[in-house]
């Protein structure tokens, strides 16, 4: 086929999809801020915000720097450790990507809450203490697989250099491990602030007296009243992301988050020097270990003693109800990535960066202020030029909000899988591309030689990756969900409520199982089948 058939066929295909991102993305976010603006002119969201956003403010700078020290001393650990060791900590840390916040702040009330099992032992758990320690213990994975990728890179004949030459732990930290991590470390830290800045679900279980932000956004949204306020706040939660998308646009490199998703051999131990900083590193890690099995142990115990039966009916057709909408979210968004990432590999080096920091932008996008937009945008009828589109948003909606749930579901799901793609993309050497061209190799060959095995494993991965948040994420499905189809995060915080911590144990376990299971096989067939396995360095 001619070169410009591709091109047509690569800008038809950017066109559709960036008519699929207003329609599920950019109407609802400027329909959000026609509510935001419309509520500070007519001062109705203002009476005790301003309160509320500086506790949430301080409240979610306080876990960010506490989080991002933890995570600098788990992963310089880390890196000491031997590979079996090794494994093991990122197992522990990397699982906790499948335990749901809320599961967190339950096992903390089931440590130190009114019936916990050390409540004489430690200080009350409700309020900014307790919504402070599970936030740090449920966001800790953002900062720590951000600092482990990032040090990939560091050659360890340096460390080995500095040892030898009589450095200090702290020099060889400060002129080898610390230029690797600066702009990976600024944006591992923004997250981690909007992250916790932005769950809604730690304050419904331990907030006390303390407001948040989030919280009260999600009282206005399910209590459908308070349009202006929950708008308002969905701003609030979206200006600490602007910096990070601002540094994104205006730098050279548009893939700071997708290279690091290359698949890279193990990264070789480095042997420290002694010192006090090893030492605290090493003791801070144990720490962090130590508080993480104190939960896991309490919320066994607590489902060990449930006088009734754990796993109901109801739970049952919840988590089915969930993957499936899971599996068709990503059925749907798989094909829209691989598009996307296609056309931009035909496209100029212009329109290439355009769309992957577009995706990143998306994916940034914090998932309150996207279940705020949608529910504000697609709550009731919406009159069109074509005529009026009904609700997809509540159970008398179409489809009993199904519409909704899938396009939440989608919408961080497509640049998840264009970022990947693109990511293996770049995985084949610009030489080889080329001679391969030269020798007279075809289209669909260099397809099927060159990009499949590089990018066929890693979008699999993280199809599975993609899946596995969807069922254990909070917002932004919460904020669509409807009783005709129930999520497994509305109806754990409906468990909380009733303070059913035995259930919601349960419900975890059976969806950590579920998911982590079915994400390993996944992975582990993909990287079989496409011959994308690599053995240890």
């Amino acid at each position: 086929m001619s070169r410009i058939w591709y091109r047509w066929a690569a800008a038809s295909s950017l066109v559709i999809c960036s008519a699929g991102a207003v329609l599920v993305v950019g109407w609802p976010v400027l329909r959000m801020l026609a509510e935001a603006i419309s509520a500070v002119a007519t001062t109705r969201a203002f009476p005790g915000l301003g309160h509320t956003m500086a506790v949430s403010s301080a409240l979610a700078l306080t876990v960010t720097v506490i989080g991002t020290v933890l995570a600098f001393a788990l992963a310089l650990t880390a890196r000491t450790l031997r590979p079996g060791w090794r494994r093991l900590l990122d197992a522990v840390l990397g699982g906790l990507l499948l335990v749901p916040p809320y599961v967190v702040a339950a096992s903390v009330v089931a440590v130190g809450g009114r019936a916990g099992l050390l409540t004489a032992m430690l200080p009350d758990v409700y309020g900014g203490l307790g919504m402070t320690s599970a936030m740090v213990v449920a966001h800790l994975p953002i900062p720590y697989l951000t600092i482990r990728m990032a040090w990939r890179v560091v050659d360890p004949r340096l460390v080995e250099m500095g040892r030898v030459n009589g450095a200090r732990a702290a020099t060889v930290v400060r002129l080898v491990l610390l230029p690797p991590l600066r702009r990976p470390l600024a944006i591992a830290a923004a997250l981690l602030f909007v992250s916790a800045l932005s769950d809604p679900s730690i304050p419904a279980v331990l907030r006390g007296r303390v407001p948040t932000l989030a919280h009260t956004a999600y009282i206005e949204v399910i209590a459908w009243g308070g349009e202006g306020t929950a708008a308002l706040i969905a701003v609030l939660l979206t200006l600490p992301v602007l910096p990070v998308l601002l540094a994104l646009w205006r730098g050279r490199d548009p893939n700071a988050l997708a290279d690091h998703w290359q698949g890279l051999s193990p990264s070789p131990r480095l042997v420290l020097p002694r010192s006090v900083l090893v030492q605290a590193c090493r003791a801070l890690s144990v720490l962090v270990l130590a508080i993480v099995l104190t939960l896991a142990l309490a919320a066994l115990i607590t489902m060990f003693r449930a006088r009734g039966s754990l796993l109901t009916p109801m739970m049952m057709d919840v988590i089915g109800s969930t993957v499936r909408y899971a599996v068709a979210a990503l059925l749907l968004s798989v094909p829209v990535g691989l598009m996307t990432a296609w056309a931009s590999g035909r496209g100029s080096k212009r329109l290439a960066r355009s769309v992957d920091l577009l995706q990143t932008s998306l994916l940034l996008m914090p998932g309150t202020t996207l279940g705020i937009a949608i529910f504000l945008a697609y709550g009731l009828g919406t009159r069109t030029p074509l005529g009026e589109l009904p609700a997809l948003v509540g159970g008398a909606s179409l489809a009993s909000g199904s519409v909704a749930i899938v396009a939440v579901f989608m919408a961080p799901a497509v640049p998840m899988v264009h970022l990947a793609a693109r990511a293996g993309q770049r995985q084949v050497p610009v030489p080889v591309l080329e001679t391969a061209r030269v020798l007279g190799a075809g289209r669909r060959r260099v397809a099927v030689g060159l990009f499949l095995p590089q990018t066929g494993a890693l979008v699999a991965a993280t199809g599975a990756a993609v899946v596995a948040r969807n069922i254990v994420s909070v917002a932004p499905v919460v904020f669509v969900s409807t009783p005709d189809a129930p999520m497994v995060a509305s109806f754990a915080l409906d468990l909380l409520d009733r303070a059913a911590l035995e259930q919601t144990f349960a419900l975890a376990a059976v969806v950590a199982l579920l998911v982590g299971g079915a994400s390993a096989l996944v992975a582990g067939a993909s990287a079989t089948v496409l011959g994308a396995r690599r053995r240890p360095a």
